[in-house]
């Protein structure tokens, strides 16, 4: 899923900078000629030297490879993942007739994390020296990466020449992309979507055929009249329907802003939502999407096909969560009143307060039982350690620790207490429900549907 494109320019930008030789020279040259007012012989010394260092200098301008002979190119991906290393190639090369001893930076984002900051190496006359290094991003949207910086030492060592290549370019940084392409990869290979597509006894809506009676078949589905006809039990076989509808909504409200394992909230569910998305049109489903905090924030009416995926990365590469209580009651409605057959709603978002989570509760209340709701929530996995910290661990520290600990394990276990209770009575009003860590979000989502799907639940 991911191109390859390179970025290079020749139009380079020159800079010489004196070598630590050259300004040790110069400054003997001048503590020389401060002395010559006391010995006269000095004042000569110095001028000659000067002379000489001079025309040494001039030599190794002249035959250090210049500027406009090193060239540069850069290799990224069109759309970077956020939360994984995205790997950049740096290739420098030389058209000149010497080796050079060089130093190169390139400028990429401030706020993306990187595993190398400048390459130090050497490249031979009329070669390439590729530098491979990866940057990080941590949050979506629009990057800049800048020029590249290469410096290299002159013939003599007495100077260095700072080339700058244009090669500014602008990435954007979308959901995990990595994930979606091994995804896309087992998604073509599975024999799930086969399987999905045979016909089963006794399971969907679509009357598909008849056929004799066997040990273990549904009686419900005997279909009398043929059986009488043919003087043997006969039954009706039935196939899944397919082509389903399904809308996805992410939460991007307060609750959604904080940071869980490395990434946000929102970006864990959207990493997963774009992943259901992929699978709902690989199985060639009408998939909907949408984000919601108090008002609507992006939405997608529900469409066919794999390419529809481009349209949901592009309307949600730049959203953002925001501080702001979720209107659910109030955005439910809206989405529901769009859908105008039944849908599978999937919302994604997290169980944090009793006010919250009753709001959440009447809003997915509200679309049973035309719809069917599917709840999905982000374990936090830090909560359900402290709140399993046994009594011996708390009992060790000292007085102060001892509170603090105490304290903690008591919210954590609240928590805990009134998640466990607002998705006991989602189940209860009919509601399907995932509540799992967020590395496991995406694999677990994906199987959720499938199981609904092949279980004809919708």
């Amino acid at each position: 899923m991911q191109q390859w494109r390179h970025y290079h320019s020749t139009n380079t930008i020159e800079l010489m900078i004196f070598s630590k030789r050259t300004y040790f020279v110069l400054i003997l040259a001048a503590l020389l000629l401060a002395v010559s007012a006391w010995v006269s012989v000095l004042k000569t010394i110095a001028i000659v030297i000067d002379v000489l260092f001079a025309i040494l200098l001039f030599v190794d301008f002249q035959i250090t490879t210049r500027p406009t002979l090193i060239n540069g190119t850069r290799e990224i991906a069109d759309r970077l993942s956020i939360g994984r290393d995205n790997n950049v190639k740096i290739s420098v090369t030389s058209l000149g007739t010497a080796p050079l001893d060089c130093l190169a930076r390139d400028e990429f984002p401030e706020n993306m994390g990187s595993d190398v900051r400048e390459f130090v190496f050497r490249i031979q006359p009329g070669q390439v020296s590729h530098l491979d290094y990866n940057v990080l991003p941590n949050r979506r949207g629009a990057y800049n990466f800048g020029d590249i910086n290469v410096r290299y030492r002159s013939a003599f060592g007495l100077f260095y020449h700072q080339v700058k290549i244009p090669a500014a370019r602008a990435v954007k940084v979308f959901s995990d992309m990595k994930a979606l392409h091994d995804l896309s990869i087992k998604l073509s290979r599975s024999s799930e979507l086969g399987e999905l597509q045979q016909r089963r006894r006794g399971q969907g809506t679509d009357f598909s055929s008849l056929k004799e009676y066997t040990v273990g078949d549904d009686a419900k589905s005997i279909d009398w009249k043929a059986t009488a006809r043919r003087d043997r039990p006969v039954v009706r076989t039935y196939e899944a329907e397919q082509e389903q509808r399904m809308l996805i909504l992410i939460d991007a409200g307060r609750t959604m802003t904080s940071d869980l394992e490395g990434l946000t909230r929102f970006d864990h569910a959207l990493n997963a939502a774009l992943c259901l998305a992929l699978t709902g049109l690989s199985h060639n489903d009408q998939v909907g999407f949408g984000i919601f905090a108090d008002r609507p924030l992006a939405y997608l009416p529900p469409r066919r096909g794999k390419g529809y995926l481009k349209n949901i990365l592009e309307v949600s590469f730049d959203v953002e969560p925001k501080m702001v209580e979720p209107d659910y009651i109030g955005m439910l409605s809206h989405f529901a009143t769009m859908q105008k057959s039944r849908c599978l709603f999937v919302l994604l978002t997290d169980l944090t307060d009793p006010t919250g989570s009753q709001a959440l509760l009447s809003g997915l209340a509200s679309l049973a039982p035309r719809h069917l709701p599917f709840c999905v929530t982000l374990e936090d996995r830090q909560i359900n350690a402290v709140a399993l910290t046994s009594g011996s661990k708390i009992a060790s520290a000292n007085m102060d620790d001892n509170l603090e600990a105490i304290y903690k394990r008591a919210i954590a276990t609240d928590l805990l207490a009134q998640r466990e209770l607002a998705l006991s009575v989602l189940q209860r009003r009919g509601c399907l429900i995932l509540d799992c860590p967020p590395q496991e979000l995406s694999d677990k989502l994906v199987d959720a549907y499938l199981d609904i799907k092949t279980r004809a639940k919708l």
